[in-house]
């Protein structure tokens, strides 16, 4: 499932709802926007930079454009992935927040 945001007919973000297989992965996620994950299932893990954090259920994630990102999966991974345009006014880095469900 997809949906996108529309201002002034451009999409402002896009949230997709992502099943990844296990031992699959993406060696380079879009670095040209801002990206959010939020974990719901499963476990991986996220590159960001030179830093490697796990990702189990609660996790959620903020990466913004122009940074080298990475995920793996160790088992079925299911999540929520927004993504959204950068606002070059911001000068952001990524956070981490780990939520107990």
């Amino acid at each position: 499932a997809s949906a996108a945001r529309i201002s002034d007919g451009q999409p402002v973000y896009s949230q997709k709802v992502m099943s990844l297989g296990t031992n699959s992965e993406i060696p380079d996620l879009d670095r040209s926007k801002d990206v959010t994950l939020a974990v719901l299932e499963g476990v991986g893990t996220l590159t960001v930079c030179d830093r490697t954090v796990t990702l189990t259920p609660g996790v959620f994630v903020f990466v913004p454009a122009g940074i080298p990102r990475s995920l793996k999966v160790q088992t079925t991974l299911n999540l929520l992935l927004i993504d959204c345009e950068p606002d070059p006014d911001m000068s952001e880095s990524a956070w981490l927040m780990n939520f107990q469900l």
